[in-house]
């Protein structure tokens, strides 16, 4: 990408509700995916879809830009319909190119609350032939402590066959306890863990416990915003399963994920 990626923009460049909904209707929206990898194989096993808006006038805008606005003005259920649809045929793609690796979507809590959100995943898996269980749904850890149905709307979904994950667990201590209620696959221990777990003890010692009660549970665990080999070998000296940050791969368009998986398969030896 040579377009400026702007995450925090003035208040002069903040979009509108209204340039929001014609951005979905121009195509101007796009995703970009971040490689998730095994850290004991090292593997790659997986993508994120990262929404990103490729602006007329302010360049590439990342999502802090806009999201806010997209979930005020109720545009998040469209867009994150777009997002889930585009996502299951870009893994049906790969799929059908022999890479059979897990594509995670990023879910808002208005979209779970939206009563179109089951059909929005049983249409994108249907109509891309994405099968279901390579399909990973993320759900903030902050979004589901705030809604009391969250066990019955994620049973549902979870019904489907897809897998579900808690995203930035961790980011609030108040709400670990949240995860054994609920009926999920996969925790995504939040970056701000990560960052001090060489220089913390405090850090470190919440990655343990993090880790701990994921094991506890049965779960797949997932460290985020891994920066440099230090913070990978500590995080697999506490059997974190799947790694996933700068020290593996930025987000990447399509085009260069494709490359990326050429280059991983030579010089990682492991097959994809």
């Amino acid at each position: 990408m040579t377009t400026e990626h702007r995450g925090d923009p003035t208040a002069a460049g903040v979009p509108s509700a209204d340039e929001v909904a014609r951005a979905l209707a121009s195509d101007e929206f796009l995703l970009l995916y971040q490689p998730t990898i095994d850290l004991e194989s090292n593997a790659f096993v997986g993508v994120e879809a990262l929404i990103r808006w490729r602006h007329p006038a302010l360049g590439l805008l990342g999502p802090d830009a806009f999201l806010p606005v997209l979930e005020s003005s109720g545009q998040i259920v469209p867009v994150g319909a777009w997002v889930l649809a585009t996502a299951c045929r870009q893994g049906a793609d790969w799929h059908t190119r022999g890479h059979r690796f897990a594509v995670s979507v990023n879910v808002s809590r208005r979209q779970l609350e939206s009563p179109s959100l089951l059909g929005h995943v049983a249409d994108s898996l249907e109509e891309s032939r994405f099968d279901a269980g390579h399909l990973v749904l993320e759900f903030s850890e902050r979004a589901l402590a705030r809604l009391g149905d969250a066990p019955s709307r994620l049973a549902a979904l979870r019904a489907t066959g897809v897998r579900l994950a808690i995203d930035d667990f961790g980011s609030d201590p108040a709400s670990e306890s949240l995860v054994a209620s609920l009926p999920i696959d996969i925790v995504k221990i939040d970056r701000t863990c990560i960052t001090g777990l060489a220089s913390s003890s405090e850090d470190a010692e919440r990655v343990h416990r993090l880790v701990q009660l994921g094991k506890s549970l049965h779960v797949q665990t997932v460290a985020q915003g891994i920066e440099d080999d230090d913070q990978r070998l500590r995080l697999l000296g506490e059997h974190v399963d799947v790694g996933q940050g700068f020290l593996f791969s930025v987000p990447h368009d399509v085009d260069a994920i494709d490359r990326f998986l050429e280059d991983y398969a030579i010089f990682s030896g492991k097959p994809l």
